[in-house]
């Protein structure tokens, strides 16, 4: 396993927010200002400078997603909705920024980065592939962010545990909890970002674990479900 710790400062510049529009004989990719939505803006205490470290991540996330598959190109059309609003409804079940917090499978660092930006503070990081490790150094160094990074498979990652245990389109429910449980002490909390299907993932999570779970409608998508979980334990 291997260990990247970033804690380093730089400068803000400016820029533009994007979406990706292809030419069609070119195939180039075209920067779009896009402002965040007004549910983000009612719903959450957004401040000017975490405002301006959203922009900055989008348009960092659609220059590398050029190169880099780091999410879906389509979701970067609405990228605040897509990605900022969706991950931000993990906040209303965090309250104590000082909790520690580690995000599965994190990818573009959905929502760990997210939740790095709106100060939360002790954000833990976790993905195997080393393109995203390197997207998100880049990322704690552009928007001076001290979340920690773990180069490593889930599967691997031990001797720590975690007040919150958070992840968003990884894998089924079944799965995340086989990583969780792992990861988690007495009072340990999970908070998953899901979809639709998530009433069959509980059905077959079940079979193998016992669990107390609420069901959460999503602000972001109609079809998205969040699910928080706790008193996680083996089946008999």
């Amino acid at each position: 396993m291997k260990n990247i710790r970033n804690d380093a400062t730089s400068n803000y510049c400016s820029f533009k927010t994007c979406k990706e529009e292809k030419n069609k004989k070119q195939g180039s990719i075209t920067l779009t200002k896009l402002k965040p939505s007004n549910l983000l803006e009612k719903k959450f205490n957004i401040h000017v400078d975490q405002k301006e470290s959203f922009r900055k991540y989008i348009n960092e996330l659609c220059k590398w997603n050029s190169h880099t598959n780091l999410v879906g190109k389509s979701t970067l059309i609405d990228p605040y909705n897509s990605h900022i609003l969706d991950c931000l409804q993990i906040t209303k079940f965090i309250k104590n920024k000082k909790k520690s917090i580690i995000d599965l499978g994190t990818g573009a660092g959905l929502p760990g980065v997210v939740l790095a930006i709106v100060n939360y503070s002790n954000v833990f990081l976790i993905d195997s592939n080393i393109k995203k490790i390197k997207f998100l150094k880049h990322i704690a160094k552009e928007l001076n962010l001290s979340f920690k990074i773990f180069y490593s498979r889930i599967e691997d990652f031990k001797n720590l545990k975690f007040d919150y245990i958070v992840s968003r389109a990884l894998s089924g429910l079944d799965k995340l909890l086989f990583y969780s449980i792992k990861l988690s002490h007495n009072e340990t909390k999970m908070i998953f970002l899901k979809g639709e299907k998530i009433l069959s993932e509980i059905e077959t999570a079940e079979k193998l674990w016992k669990f107390d779970y609420t069901l959460r409608d999503s602000i972001s998508d109609t079809r998205g479900k969040i699910i928080l979980l706790e008193n996680l334990r083996k089946n008999d």
